[in-house]
């Protein structure tokens, strides 16, 4: 019996995320399919929200009801929230090219190292352009979405995980690629097991592994859409606001004071987490200058622990070295080309 049950359910595991290593040349400026080079494994549960400000005139009277007899859009809002993936050399660059947008690039052949910092030179965000997937029908480019913030996992085994935000101007454009998205690529993974932490007073960082356990990274430009008169239901723009940023550690205490010491006093101190899972799967992030904020006391099952904090008020530039700095070695020639 026909019926509107009689349709064909879409699976989550269809969905497809695309990316580009390019940055926009403008905003209001799609990039072209042919910079859309990347299909990017992704937790399927995250969705690319078109979030909508209205007006209407509920609160007014004169209109002879307690409704609303007239309203329409005032603003538009696109955001793709906490989309989680498995850490590859591909995307550790990306994300950290498209955030921090400063890339240092070194070598005339792969493997390439890049060497991210914080771009102090401006407010502006570095503007790219995403293409999803949602459905069979549903597909669309997403111009001017900037990378809000940053967060690495770092646990025992498997692959680090990366989770990212991003936020745009409210524009979307529907339609697919011409050619449909690309191929999956064969993508190596930076692994948790090839991590190797180094940590102690400045001059004197020691290898810890085996003693550290864990570790969450987290990089934010506290981004802010950027309306104005004139610039109709979008945002003219993405700024930045003051970089955040941010590391939790766990360490396994031992007979000798090396760790509570540090915090007690204040103790300059050095922090460096090296991945290294092939010539051109690696990424490091380091910390020459910090104070640990704080040093809890903890325990993973009767072994104690020290749970370690710090952030951006207490990771000091010093003699002209930022205060974080990340670097990854992949296959990429170069970030942030504009397009």
């Amino acid at each position: 019996m026909p019926g509107p049950y009689n349709f064909n359910s879409q699976p989550k595991f269809l969905r497809n995320l695309v990316l580009a290593a390019n940055s926009q040349l403008a905003w209001n400026t799609a990039l072209a399919d042919a910079a859309m080079v990347h299909r990017q494994r992704f937790d399927g549960s995250a969705i690319l929200e078109l979030a909508t400000t209205r007006r209407s005139d509920l609160d007014y009277a004169g209109k002879g009801t307690a409704f609303a007899t007239d309203g329409q859009v005032t603003m538009l809002d696109t955001k793709l929230s906490g989309w989680k993936s498995e850490l590859s050399p591909w995307l550790a660059g990306w994300a950290f090219a498209m955030l921090m947008g400063k890339d240092t690039v070194v070598g005339e052949a792969a493997p390439y190292t890049h060497t991210f910092a914080f771009d102090e030179s401006t407010r502006t965000a570095v503007p790219t352009t995403i293409y999803i997937e949602d459905t069979e029908d549903v597909k669309y480019k997403c111009p001017d979405m900037c990378v809000s913030d940053v967060t690495l996992t770092i646990n025992e085994l498997g692959a680090i995980s990366i989770e990212t935000n991003m936020v745009g101007t409210g524009r979307q454009i529907m339609g697919a690629m011409a050619a449909g998205a690309p191929a999956l690529p064969a993508d190596p993974y930076i692994l948790n097991s090839d991590v190797t932490p180094t940590f102690g007073a400045v001059g004197a960082a020691a290898n810890l592994t085996g003693r550290m356990m864990s570790a969450t990274l987290k990089f934010d430009n506290q981004l802010v859409v950027q309306r104005v008169m004139g610039g109709g239901t979008y945002g003219t723009f993405v700024r930045k606001q003051n970089p955040k940023f941010s590391l939790t550690a766990t360490i396994a205490a031992k007979d000798v004071n090396d760790t509570y010491a540090l915090f007690e006093a204040d103790t300059a101190t050095a922090l460096t987490l090296a991945a290294n899972s092939g010539a051109a799967a690696q990424i490091t992030a380091t910390y020459p200058n910090l104070h640990l904020k704080t040093t809890k006391l903890g325990f993973d099952g009767d072994m104690v622990v020290w749970q370690i904090e710090a952030d951006e008020s207490t990771a000091f530039w010093a003699a002209g070295v930022p205060p974080v700095s990340v670097s990854v070695v992949n296959a990429v020639a170069a970030y942030l080309v504009g397009a």
